[in-house]
């Protein structure tokens, strides 16, 4: 587990370039949450609010419960929908990443174009995974909340439930769990492969990397509001930037995710190369074929 953070450490320092799928998909993904919000807050307010015979909107009283299950049921589509497109978005940056790591492991450079054109191609593997994670994710997060819950409750702790760290630790146990039980869907979407036999090492790696960077970046996202709170700004764009500057550097950690889950990958296809024949060729071929050269054959798989 060392060794794969000090690789993961030396590759991010010496390429810088590997931040980009990242970045791009953080970015996306902000945009995407202030137009679910801008959304939320139309929808809300269309159903909370009736014609005046006076003339103009009137809101409806706070306490009218159903006008705002009738909002909410609305938005609701809306919600899952940007949900799934942000881990969508994610996941795409984690095979982006992945390929650029192939790439410099064999002394070449990644073709972006190429990239984008094989993501395209492939979306609808990254859409599947991306709802085998969340539903996953929702079972056992839900799970541990309701288990906490009723702890509490018998101990009268109720209070507890919002508590940072408490939320923290489900967090990570979530997505630490949620991990180890899609990790070889993760490994054959990486390499390109229907079935990949993985490892209990690979598992428990890939699973420890997944639940330390998710409280890695609950933790800076914990500290981040309150070095902003002691901040004056003059403009509402300052505020709208450092927000992004916030969410930028509150999911940093993905980026070392990105990296040790490609190099598991790649080790994973080298120890079995011989055996089973991953065919991790085949996937560089697909995704950078100009880096073989216009009149070079690429090479041969064998089955």
């Amino acid at each position: 587990m060392a060794g794969i953070c000090r690789k993961v450490a030396g590759l991010l320092r010496k390429h810088p370039i590997l931040w980009l799928p990242y970045l791009a998909a953080d970015l996306l993904s902000i945009g995407l949450w202030q137009l679910r919000g801008l959304a939320q807050k139309n929808i809300i307010h269309w159903f909370t609010t009736v014609n005046s015979v006076l003339g103009g909107n009137v809101s409806m009283p706070l306490h009218d419960n159903a006008a705002l299950t009738r909002g909410f049921i609305a938005y609701l589509p809306i919600g899952i929908t940007t949900i799934v497109t942000v881990v969508c978005l994610f996941v795409a940056a984690l095979v982006a990443t992945a390929a650029m790591v192939v790439a410099i492991e064999r002394g070449q450079t990644p073709d972006g174009k190429t990239i984008l054109v094989s993501l395209a191609a492939d979306w609808r593997m990254m859409f599947l995974f991306a709802l085998r994670f969340l539903i996953t994710f929702a079972v056992f997060v839900g799970g541990l909340i309701a288990l906490i819950f009723y702890l509490l409750f018998l101990t009268h702790r109720q209070d507890q439930l919002t508590s940072f760290w408490l939320q923290a630790g489900v967090l990570s146990v979530g997505v630490g769990l949620s991990s180890w039980l899609v990790m070889p869907s993760a490994i054959c979407l990486l390499v390109g492969e229907a079935a990949v036999p993985v490892s209990t090492r690979v598992r428990y790696q890939g699973a420890m990397l997944a639940a330390l960077t998710a409280e890695a970046g609950a933790v800076i996202g914990f500290f981040e509001p309150k070095l902003e709170a002691s901040m004056l700004f003059g403009s509402q764009w300052e505020i709208t930037a450092l927000h992004v500057f916030n969410s930028v550097i509150a999911n940093a950690p993905d980026v070392v995710l990105f990296v040790g889950l490609a190099l598991l990958a790649i080790g994973l296809s080298q120890e079995n190369d011989t055996k089973e024949g991953f065919k991790i060729d085949g996937l560089l071929w697909r995704l950078m074929p100009l880096h073989f050269g216009r009149n070079t054959e690429p090479p041969q798989i064998e089955d």
